[in-house]
């Protein structure tokens, strides 16, 4: 495409001169006319710029009639970008830290702070100190997330001052005459795990989950087995002072879920006798 130039007679030489056809601008340095601008792709690359504006809204725009592209890179102003302590994050203040801390939120101050829980760590459960034990009891459970931050864990199974527990027995001694049988009351947990039952002289001893299961089955002859579902949680029948084993071991539980096991002891020793049961069990309900 031939180009008709103006005259450049009396023009300046320093490029400001220029000359705009078919969208290329050519300016004139005194020998020559040269591409500049919108449209001169390859003519002369140093007359394109790029200028770094503030950070803000992030964008690249370009200036056809001087050639400059203008970056605006992003702001980060509301982004934490560098950090080498936890402690620098806002909503975190951390004081005289130190080893198995926390970090426990504090709604009043609106941030995270590290704080030292009131518990010993073992390898298997977290157990309360032993200064702890006996200052909030199994059932007493509205201090517990004030004093040692754990919330309501008694009705998870948490006994205060204990970890694992240890099998232990719980005994009751009636006077009772030859062939009669006794309703009795046993101190227990809710539910555990029965491991033997010892009497003192010749008996059979029943254990029910509840008084009208007692009652229910207060006609049935020893010879009988009881029926699934009746409530019969265990029975032993004795010659005398001996531990009758329960294998495997035996899930007892009261069903209205208090500390008591009921039990129907009869005498058979041949005469009248103050008869003692006594049961081996594990603890499984707090």
């Amino acid at each position: 495409m031939a180009i008709n130039f103006p005259s450049t007679a009396g023009q300046a030489t320093d490029g400001s001169y220029t000359y705009t056809v078919a969208g290329i601008t050519y300016s004139w340095d005194g020998s020559s006319w040269s591409a500049a601008g919108a449209g001169a792709s390859a003519t002369d690359k140093t007359l394109f710029s790029v200028t770094n504006a503030a950070a803000g809204s992030s964008s690249l725009a370009y200036n056809s009639n001087t050639g400059v592209f203008t970056y605006t890179p992003p702001s980060f102003s509301g982004y934490l970008n560098s950090s080498s302590s936890i402690n620098d994050l806002g909503d975190v203040f951390l004081s005289s830290t130190s080893d198995n801390q926390l970090l426990k939120y504090n709604a009043t101050n609106t941030r995270w702070e590290n704080w030292t829980p009131n518990y010993l760590t073992s390898e298997t459960d977290p157990v309360f100190a032993a200064s702890e034990a006996g200052s909030i009891t199994s059932t007493d459970t509205s201090n517990w997330n004030t004093a040692y931050g754990w919330g309501n864990h008694a009705t998870a199974g948490y006994v205060t001052g204990l970890g694992l527990q240890s099998r232990t027995t719980a005994q009751v001694t009636q006077s009772i005459a030859n062939g009669a049988a006794a309703n009795v009351s046993i101190t227990t947990p809710k539910t555990y795990v029965l491991y033997s039952i010892q009497t003192s002289h010749a008996a059979w001893v029943t254990l029910y989950s509840d008084t009208a299961s007692r009652t229910n089955d207060a006609s049935r002859s020893e010879t009988t087995d009881p029926t699934p579902g009746s409530g019969v949680l265990a029975e032993v029948i004795t010659t005398g002072a001996t531990t009758q084993l329960i294998t495997p071991g035996s899930i007892c539980f009261n069903s209205a879920a208090t500390g008591i096991t009921y039990a129907k002891v009869v005498n058979k020793s041949g005469s009248t006798a103050n008869v003692s049961v006594t049961l081996t069990y594990l603890q499984l309900e707090a």
